[in-house]
């Protein structure tokens, strides 16, 4: 039996068993770690101490910067959205989206998808009508919500289960409330004992959720078609995922194979810095020296009676370089030979950043003015990671257009299409603008001049951009004529408001 059927089948008997077990499937997988060394609590923390040896506990906070560069590499320019045909409607949904995405503050919601699946490996979108009938979208993070997809090729979502718990007042006990969201209904749920029952303190349960989509069936005939109202982002998919039969897919963070990596520099800088404090004080040896007997005064005049004070004062009063052997100061110099701690470090790093696509930048790589073609070869690995990144996001993305674009048909009753509108990323690398124009210049005559615009990376709309040019030429146009021949610029506008040409005034 299909995934699909046999949830279809456990709705109608109202059997929720199969949810209670992918609930307890999904609560075994441990998001809490990768977002703890993002906020900095490291396992460099918990370092044991050893009685009368230093105990730094350095954390080199490279988690948050490989979710930073990589968010920002993808998401700091806005997400380009752009009909792709000069078809009837297409700006006017175009216009109606944005206005949608910009009541959602989609810009900052699209980063934080971004951000957050990279962290978790996947992460939730819900789209719904709130009480105006406003289109809202809410985010939710992937340890409240589970992904239900059909076995079959296609892998259509069939389902999204979201779960987290109450404190009931009364009992003072907390609970579990479910949420199952298919194409047509919203079923809730509650837990009693060991399995889910349907929820009965609500009036109307299951509920509609009243989201469709403008679809073309297999003969060209568009119609409304039920879906399920949720984008299921994914980072990077699991490969040993491809064949699970539960319908679960499961995402993978940026982070998930670097945490041994990051554990081991967090350890070699500790115990460098360890080591070096330990040798900062300088190490007293007194031998053949006789401290009861020996008369020592501290500064103020009083006489030191006790030998380890003794002690403390003769340490005084030699530099960090010396030692006492045998009633006299011998200079010494401490070698730690740390040249390969320090190299070893050093490579954990490269190592680090080259496998999460993080560019090292230093001054000796980038110069005072450096080409376009050496910032790509810098940017080459974060360049690769930044394209997996875009092709699985864009999925999302689409998805979010599709579910928003039949949201607007049913409020405004019309049939746009989802497929004109197209999605554009632009990477946030450094570039050098004086190449970039003059690559852009010798493109005349070979491209459109929307597409050239499109090139530069300071310009989010070619086709705004576009307009405002032309604007801008047939304002100077007309100003030029003015100014050749002031009359006949008055003559077209006598001619447009009606009056007679000043030939025939008598």
């Amino acid at each position: 039996m299909l995934l699909e059927e046999f949830y279809q089948r456990n709705k109608e008997l109202n059997s929720w068993r199969w949810v209670m077990d992918l609930i307890k499937k999904h609560q075994t997988r441990d998001y809490t770690v990768m977002r703890s060394y993002v906020d900095g609590d490291q396992d460099i923390l918990r370092k044991p101490e050893e009685k009368g040896k230093p105990n730094n506990k350095i954390v080199l906070n490279f988690a948050r910067k490989i979710i930073d560069f990589g968010t920002s590499y993808v998401a700091s320019n806005p997400i380009r959205y752009t009909a792709n045909e000069a078809e009837a409607g297409a700006d006017e949904l175009v216009k109606k989206l944005q206005a949608v995405l910009m009541d959602n503050d989609e810009e900052s919601l699209s980063y934080d998808i971004i951000e957050n699946g990279s962290l978790d490996g996947e992460v939730f979108e819900y789209y719904y009508f709130d009480e105006d009938g406003q289109i809202c979208i809410a985010e939710f993070k992937a340890d409240e919500c589970i992904a239900v997809y059909d076995t079959t090729v296609k892998a259509k979502l069939i389902a999204v289960i979201r779960y987290y718990t109450l404190t009931d007042v009364d009992w003072n006990q907390k609970k579990l409330i479910v949420e199952v969201y298919d194409e047509n209904e919203i079923t809730y749920l509650r837990q009693e004992g060991e399995g889910l029952v349907l929820d009965t303190s609500r009036q109307q349960n299951p509920v509609a959720h009243n989201v469709s989509v403008l679809m073309k069936d297999q003969g060209g005939t568009l119609q409304q078609k039920p879906v399920v109202p949720w984008t299921h982002f994914v980072n990077r998919r699991r490969k040993h995922q491809a064949n699970r039969d539960d319908g679960m897919i499961e995402g993978m963070s940026d982070l998930a194979d670097l945490k041994p990596l990051m554990d081991a520099i967090n350890k070699a800088v500790s115990g460098k810095v360890d080591v070096q404090e330990y040798f900062k004080n300088p190490k007293v040896i007194f031998e053949d020296l006789d401290l009861d007997e020996l008369l020592l005064y501290d500064a103020e005049g009083n006489l030191i009676t006790d030998v380890e004070k003794k002690k403390q004062y003769l340490a005084k009063q030699w530099s960090t370089s010396q030692i006492l052997v045998g009633k006299r100061a011998v200079p010494v110099t401490w070698d730690l030979q740390d040249t390969h701690e320090e190299n070893t470090i050093n490579r954990l790093i490269e190592s680090l950043l080259d496998q999460s696509g993080t560019p090292h930048l230093r001054p000796d790589q980038v110069g005072t003015a450096p080409s376009g073609i050496a910032l790509k070869i810098i940017f080459y690995h974060a360049d690769i990671k930044a394209g997996i990144k875009m092709r699985q996001y864009s999925k999302g993305f689409r998805n979010r257009i599709r579910i928003l674009t039949g949201m607007l048909n049913q409020k405004y009753r019309k049939q746009w299409d989802y497929q004109v509108i197209d999605i554009k990323f632009s990477k946030n690398m450094p570039v050098n603008l004086v190449e970039m124009v003059d690559i852009v210049t010798k493109l005349v005559g070979q491209v459109s001049h929307e597409e050239r615009l499109a090139l530069l990376p300071f310009i989010d709309d070619p086709k705004a951009s576009r307009d405002k040019v032309l604007a801008e030429q047939e304002e100077e146009s007309k100003r030029r004529m003015a100014l050749l021949d002031p009359m006949a610029v008055d003559g077209g506008e006598n001619d447009d408001g009606g009056n007679d040409p000043p030939g025939d005034a008598t």
